[in-house]
């Protein structure tokens, strides 16, 4: 039915992304980021923890671009500098 999971994630209006993202977490990382990213701001910590537990960087810093929030910047700046010590 659903052969296409990356154009059901972009083009489906109807999912909660908080139920679906911890799905496709176990199936496909890069799908559970774009289910969190469906969720404008309500998901940005799943986001950040995901791109941070995977490797996603270049997606999250695209993401970090569309958003243009400050706080969220700090927060993802936040996380790289604990993480490195």
């Amino acid at each position: 039915l659903n052969k296409d999971p990356k154009a059901f994630l972009l083009n489906n209006m109807f999912y909660e992304p908080k139920v679906l993202g911890p799905f496709c977490e176990s199936l496909d990382p890069s799908l559970a980021f774009l289910a969190y990213k469906k969720g404008s701001g309500e998901c940005d910590d799943e986001l950040i923890k995901i791109s941070f537990d995977h490797g996603l960087y270049r997606d999250l810093a695209r993401y970090l671009v569309e958003r243009q929030d400050l706080d969220l910047w700090a927060k993802v700046l936040n996380k790289e500098e604990t993480s490195d010590g």
